[in-house]
């Protein structure tokens, strides 16, 4: 539904909407779609506002100002100073107002409009949103420095496994020192093999995660 949220004359019969973008470029486009959607009508210049007796609302600069050729019907593009926006995001206002009948014949136009750019701005949106994640994860480096690490040690443990594993056996003259010696050395290996698990669900972890935002991304 139209937001109806400006009325320069209450008598007169208005609709508005309001459209969100990303970039000063966005505004172009949105006059462009404007322009596209009512090619029956004119442009309307200050100039004529007099003549017509049609004024965009105080307060809003206009980026646009349509008029029906035949009938008292008029569209005018606004630029929303007073909504606060978090750059480097745009509000836009599309305020039409005149004719009752044709207002009701562009609604459904400008209707399809709001919702293509509504669409057009959530993808935007979570392209930009991916665009940061990826680029926060690109930029930290204590992830991957504890990841180094852990893998340097890993395989500095399991260096030092295989090593003692290629030892002969100590002569020693106890049974139970020689127990204890091999249960070591088997509990080292064992511990080696478990830390390489740990490093390697690390590293993959890593690898999914920042698979799926490039995949995402495309």
């Amino acid at each position: 539904m139209p937001d109806d949220t400006i009325h320069i004359n209450p008598k007169e019969p208005c609709l508005s909407w309001a459209f969100y973008g990303s970039s000063k470029n966005d505004i172009i486009t949105v006059q462009k779609e404007i322009n596209n959607s009512i090619s029956d009508y004119s442009f309307y210049p200050e100039i004529e506002w007099g003549k017509y007796g049609y004024r965009a609302p105080e307060g809003y600069q206009v980026l646009g100002a349509w008029r029906h050729p035949e009938t008292k019907a008029f569209v005018f593009l606004l630029d929303n100073p007073h909504m606060l926006t978090i750059e480097p995001n745009i509000q836009l206002i599309l305020y039409v107002t005149g004719d009752e009948t044709e207002l009701q014949r562009v609604e459904p136009k400008f209707e399809a409009l709001k919702s293509k750019f509504t669409s057009i701005h959530d993808k935007n949106r979570a392209t930009s949103d991916l665009e940061i994640r990826l680029s926060k994860i690109q930029k930290t480096k204590s992830l991957a420095i504890i990841t180094s690490i852990l893998l340097l040690f890993t395989a500095v443990i399991n260096g030092f496994s295989l090593y003692l594993r290629k030892l002969p056996p100590p002569d020693l003259n106890s049974k139970l020192l020689l127990t204890i010696y091999s249960a070591l050395v088997a509990s080292i290996h064992f511990a080696s093999m478990i830390l390489l698990m740990i490093a390697i669900s690390i590293l993959c972890i890593f690898l999914i995660k920042y698979g799926i935002l490039i995949i995402r991304k495309l």
